[in-house]
C-alpha cells in the first residue's frame, strides 16, 4: 500500500511541478505583453506630442502681429501642415491666434474625424478647400468684442 500511496504523491507532485511550469509560461507572456503594450503607448504619446507640437508651430507661422483687416485676414497666406487632427484643430492653425473657432454641427462624428491637411493658400482659400468637401461652411465675425470691449474675432464653421 506504500507504493501505491508514494506513486500517488509523486504523480501529485509532478502534476504540481507541470502546473506551476505552466504558471511561470503564463507569467512571462503576460510581462512581455504587459512591455509590449507600454512600448506601443509610449509610441502613442510621443506621436501625439509631434502632432501638437506641429500644430503649434504652423498656427505660429500664421499669426500676424497687428490688427488685421478683414481682407487681411481673409486674404493672408497660411502655411499649415497637420495629420490626425479635428476640423477645429486645423481651423485653429489656420486663424490667427487672437481668433475663436466655433464648429456648430448636428453631425457629431464630423467633430471627431481626423483629417491629414496641408495648405500654403489664402486663409480663406484654406478654410474652404478644408470645409467644402465635407459640407461645411464658415463666417468670419470681425468685430466681436469681449465684456471689456476687448476685440474677440470669432470664426463659425457651420453646416450649408
Amino acid at each position: 500500500m506504500l507504493s501505491s500511496a508514494d506513486a500517488v504523491l509523486a504523480a501529485q507532485e509532478s502534476a504540481q511541478v507541470a502546473d506551476l511550469d505552466s504558471v511561470k509560461v503564463e507569467l512571462e507572456e503576460a510581462r512581455a505583453a504587459v512591455e509590449e503594450a507600454r512600448q506601443i503607448a509610449e509610441q502613442i504619446v510621443l506621436e501625439a506630442q509631434q502632432h501638437a507640437n506641429q500644430i503649434r508651430q504652423s498656427s505660429v507661422v500664421n499669426d500676424q502681429a497687428g490688427d488685421l483687416s478683414p481682407v487681411e485676414i481673409q486674404r493672408g497666406q497660411v502655411a499649415v501642415e497637420v495629420s490626425a487632427a479635428t476640423v477645429e484643430e486645423i481651423a485653429v492653425a489656420i486663424m490667427p491666434s487672437d481668433w475663436r473657432v466655433l464648429v456648430d454641427v448636428k453631425n457629431k462624428d464630423v467633430l471627431q474625424k481626423r483629417f491629414q491637411y496641408v495648405t500654403t493658400k489664402s486663409r480663406d482659400q484654406a478654410l474652404r478647400d478644408l470645409l467644402a468637401p465635407i459640407g461645411l461652411k464658415h463666417q468670419y465675425f470681425f468685430d466681436l468684442k469681449d465684456a471689456s470691449g476687448a476685440k474677440t474675432p470669432l470664426l463659425v464653421i457651420s453646416q450649408r
